[in-house]
């Protein structure tokens, strides 16, 4: 087993947690003791942890119960440790390493405790920023031990269910989109991952910063009289008194020349872009992991760092600014933005950088850097840097956090979507950073009026929405053809596709699970309208559409397979195009057939080659909350089940050679090749017409 593979690590703990379910509750207690044992509490990510654990649960792992239990004596312990500790050593304790480095954080917590008296540890276990000392205050404060006891039980038996349940919600989500593809799963969790991370950054770099920046501007003044010629550009830039335009026409200049360079030395070292390393890798992760689904989210992200829509944006906010009076924060606005894009097409100029696939037409047409990714960072950065001014420094980390959230979820769909390499994306953000930064610094240095931060706010989302709303109601369907994925077509003649032609056709459905989960066992040459009309003659029914209204089906207390709707499925990056349903053998089973376009044609007639999987289903419950049509890893059966609905049709079996079939698939290997050409075209060794009784040629029915 391939433990770097994120399925075989996902079926590698579910099958751990299954095997030592003892193990596994120590595991949750541990981790929700840490969670709540003082100052420990702040670098264990337990909350991250409980969520994992209420998807365990959710994918059938764990029993809720138990977990529920373990979780809350685990917190009951921690709390109950860190109590005694502040009860034992009192007003010593902020002699005591490793306390005596976290005075601050102890003086806010009593702050917090003299507050709130005896209800603090009840809300201490859902507030972040005291989470991991109130207990311990408490004890300090020579709170009562039976007190404490009753609110810290009561407490933890509340936090258990309000970490874990999250997870269990997110956990049957994930475990629905697996029935779409578990590339989707990983999907979502790789940007959650980053988005977190991200906003993680964004808050550690402020908090390092904030308490720094006085003395570092301190010491760079020092610094620009030592040396006079260098520090009138650097006074320009942090003096209020010295005029900044010359200045920062010189830093732009400087800028430029240092990005050109900089690209120009990568370009050299890594040779042509793309070809090998990281890039390519990261290339072909993205197009791995492409959905219909994920790419219609893609596209609607990437269109927010459209020219038309930051030029919108730019606009009204500079509009507004100058209404309100405040022409150097107007001007440092569309600076900034004029300035990036400059330097962006300078640079795509200089190093004709090609894209991984052709998009765009002239300057455009270059990769590096990614305007999307410098643009987002000039525009939605320095809109940042002017609410943050507006704001008390310790409500500035959510202008930064909300503006780099966006902006990394712009950078990541251009790789997600193929549009860049990751080191145009890489570059871009740096490009656009340093000058948001340079410009923001001279912004926030010299003077300019004060404008309302509520109505800032509001200016930037209003017209953010406005824009990327009529932006999208009119170009999203023709920015979601230009990212689609593309195959070659290939020719193939129907009596060669017949003979031997079928074989070099896909044999699985291309998802993260690899080629030895569904396999593809069936074939049809023709038009899919054809096939669809005759099938539900025999029985076969279009299924309940997934639709926003429909889903809510899937919390039905008493549910009905055939009234559930029926997520698609992907392959290669795209939908199935025909999807019918049978009643099964059982109640809660039936048979499902999904087709797919292939990218082999049939000259003459137009028609194309489809693959289809036909699988058999059964009702699936969570924790008696949420119902879904589950697919089961058999196809011999479903295939049987097909056969009396291809009577007035051409058809064969064919069977795949041992080594096309992975130990432990249950799949015999055989596909039924189906027509619905006229006779006289020299197809021969079909079965015509096929009934209950022969099925699959050589499968009896039912099997």
């Amino acid at each position: 087993m391939d433990l770097m593979s994120p399925q075989s690590l996902l079926q590698w703990l579910i099958q751990w947690t299954s095997q030592y379910p003892a193990w596994t509750g120590v595991v949750i207690f541990a981790t929700a003791m840490l969670e709540s044992l003082v100052l420990v509490g702040m670098v264990v990510p337990g909350a991250a942890m409980m969520l994992g654990v209420g998807a365990l649960i959710a994918l059938g792992a764990l029993d809720l119960w138990p977990s529920l239990a373990w979780a809350a004596a685990g917190a009951v312990a921690g709390d109950g440790i860190s109590f005694w500790i502040g009860y034992r050593f009192r007003d010593h304790l902020r002699g005591i390493w490793p306390f005596s480095r976290f005075t601050s954080l102890i003086d806010r917590g009593e702050t917090f405790f003299q507050r709130h008296g005896g209800k603090s540890v009840v809300l201490g276990r859902f507030v972040g920023p005291v989470r991991a000392v109130i207990p311990t205050i408490a004890g300090m404060m020579a709170m009562s031990p039976r007190r404490f006891v009753i609110i810290n039980v009561l407490s933890a038996i509340a936090w258990a269910p309000a970490y874990i349940l999250p997870g269990v919600v997110f956990g049957a989500s994930l475990k629905l989109a697996s029935e779409v593809a578990v590339r989707l799963v990983v999907l979502i969790l790789l940007l959650a991952a980053l988005l977190l991370l991200t906003g993680w950054i964004v808050r550690r770099v402020l908090a390092f910063l904030q308490p720094r920046t006085a003395a570092m501007l301190a010491a760079f003044e020092r610094w620009g009289r030592r040396h006079p010629r260098a520090g009138d550009v650097g006074a320009a830039l942090i003096d209020p008194r010295h005029p900044e335009s010359k200045a920062l026409f010189v830093l732009a200049g400087l800028l430029l020349v240092a990005a050109a360079g900089f690209s120009a030395i990568l370009a050299y070292v890594a040779g042509a872009p793309g070809a090998a390393g990281l890039d390519r890798t990261v290339y072909n992760l993205m197009r791995s992991l492409r959905t219909p689904w994920a790419d219609s989210v893609m596209v609607s992200v990437t269109m927010l760092g459209d020219a038309f829509v930051y030029a919108a944006v730019t606009a009204a906010v500079a509009a507004w600014l100058l209404w309100k009076r405040n022409p150097p924060a107007a001007v440092h606005l569309l600076s900034a933005v004029a300035f990036g894009a400059i330097l962006n097409r300078v640079l795509k100029l200089t190093l004709h950088v090609p894209r991984p696939t052709e998009l765009y037409t002239g300057v455009s047409s270059f990769s590096f850097p990614s305007g999307h990714a410098t643009m987002a960072m000039v525009t939605y950065g320095f809109l940042a840097v002017l609410v943050a001014r507006e704001l008390r420094p310790g409500r500035r980390r959510f202008a930064y956090v909300a503006a780099g959230l966006l902006i990394i979820s712009i950078a990541a769909s251009r790789v997600y979507l193929g549009a860049h390499w990751f080191t145009d994306v890489a570059g871009g953000l740096a490009l656009g950073l340093a000058w948001v930064a340079l410009l923001g610094i001279a912004y926030r240095r010299h003077f300019a009026p004060a404008v309302p931060a509520a109505g800032l706010v509001l200016t930037v989302v209003l017209s953010l929405t406005l824009a990327a709303g009529v932006h999208m109601a009119g170009e999203h369907g023709d920015e979601l053809q230009r990212y689609a994925l593309r195959q070659p077509v290939r020719s193939m003649t129907l009596a060669n596709w017949w003979s031997d032609g079928w074989r070099t056709l896909e044999a699985f459905r291309d998802d993260l699970r690899g080629a030895d989960q569904q396999p593809f066992n069936l074939q049809w040459a023709g038009e899919l309208q054809a096939l669809s009309a005759h099938l539900q003659r025999h029985g076969w029914r279009r299924p309940v559409p997934a639709t926003l209204g429909n889903s809510l089906q899937w919390l039905n207390p008493h549910p009905k397979l055939a009234g559930l709707p029926l997520l698609p499925q992907v392959n290669n990056g795209r939908h199935e195009q025909l999807l019918l349903v049978h009643p099964g053998r059982e109640p809660d089973r039936q048979w499902a057939l999904r087709l797919w376009r292939s990218n082999v044609r049939i000259p003459g007639s137009g028609a194309a080659v489809w693959l289809g999987s036909v699988t058999e289903q059964r009702l699936s419950r969570t924790l008696r909350l949420f119902s879904y049509p589950q697919r089961l890893d058999t196809y011999d059966a479903p295939l049987s089940a097909l056969a009396p609905a291809l009577q007035g049709l051409r058809w064969r079996t064919a069977r795949r050679a041992a080594n096309e079939v992975p130990a432990g698939v249950n799949w015999d290997g055989r596909v039924v090749l189906a027509t619905g050409a006229p006779a006289g075209d020299g197809l021969t060794g079909y079965s015509h017409p096929p009934t209950a009784d022969t099925a699959v040629a050589g499968v009896p029915a039912g099997r």
